[in-house]
């Protein structure tokens, strides 16, 4: 089951499934073609 409407940022692939959550509660995505995680609208906030 792939939730088509997220795609890798690596592999363009729509072949993505949930992983879990990250430390602030968003949702983290693992791609089944190139096995690379991410997450939907990263903040790339810097941390002090």
């Amino acid at each position: 089951m792939s939730d088509s409407q997220f795609t890798c940022p690596e592999c363009q692939s729509d072949h993505v499934v949930k992983n879990g959550k990250i430390h602030n509660g968003k949702q983290n995505f693992k791609c089944r073609e190139c096995g690379g995680q991410f997450v939907q609208d990263p903040q790339n906030k810097i941390i002090d």
